[in-house]
């Protein structure tokens, strides 16, 4: 769904099933201003209406997760997508193969049009391992995403002549294949909001809210927040595979 800030007029794209079921606020990651939010109610049916997709029998449509059709009909959608926001379906493979380049080397893409903080960004990745490319416009980063992916990608929300410039970088981001998306750590950093802002973060689509005021801190703020992480996914990964065991 598109929200507007009252105060400064920007519109964002937020992801709705990501909202609470009541009203929240939320603060603009433009201006700082108090954004009302209430979820949409979905229309109801029309008497006969056509089942949803999801409702059809498995046997009815063949399609179940895991298969070779769900998968492949899966990669259809995210090209279809990823074409939309103008970046090019590139050739993604593994959790692992998203982790690191070609010689091991752990890769790190850093968004940001500022000198001042792309030499800070980039001098703090290094020293923590990573082959970090610069993209100083929107256009560089969707064409970074679309040709490799990244295990750190670094989001200033605008650019000096693309405003929201960084929230479509962030929808190219969660538009990629689930597998190559998780394999990401994705810091967004804004001069308005907090670091470590959990609920911007997750209504963003990011891992991580950077206050640019933190940015010389960026190391531990990465350090902490990768680790946890970390272990969220360290449970999530363990839930799965009794899930897969549980199924036979």
């Amino acid at each position: 769904m598109t929200i507007t800030c009252p105060d400064c007029g920007k519109s964002f794209r937020v992801d709705e099933a990501k909202l609470p079921a009541r009203p929240v606020a939320l603060k603009c990651p433009a201006c700082g201003g108090r954004i009302s939010v209430a979820p949409e109610e979905a229309p109801a049916p029309s008497e006969g209406a056509r089942p949803a997709r999801n409702d059809l029998p498995e046997e009815g449509n063949g399609l179940r997760p895991g298969t070779p059709s769900w998968d492949r009909l899966r990669r259809e959608v995210t090209a279809d997508v990823l074409r939309h926001l103008g970046v090019a379906a590139g050739p993604w493979g593994s959790d692992e193969d998203a982790e690191f380049g070609e010689e091991g080397q752990k890769t790190a893409l850093v968004c940001e049009d500022e000198a001042l903080f792309q030499v800070a960004i980039s001098e703090i990745l290094e020293r923590q391992g990573y082959a970090v490319d610069l993209a100083a416009s929107k256009a560089a980063a969707l064409e970074a995403l679309g040709r490799k992916p990244y295990s750190l990608v670094t989001v200033d929300n605008c650019y000096g002549d693309d405003p929201e410039g960084g929230f479509a970088i962030l929808q190219a981001i969660n538009g990629l294949p689930p597998e190559v998306r998780r394999s990401m750590y994705v810091a967004f950093v804004s001069v308005d909001l907090s670091t470590m802002d959990t609920r911007s973060a997750f209504i963003l689509g990011a891992n991580l809210t950077v206050s640019k005021k933190d940015v010389k801190k960026l190391d531990r703020i990465l350090h902490q927040g990768q680790r946890e992480h970390a272990n969220l996914y360290r449970v999530f990964r363990r839930v799965e595979e009794e899930i897969q065991k549980a199924e036979g």
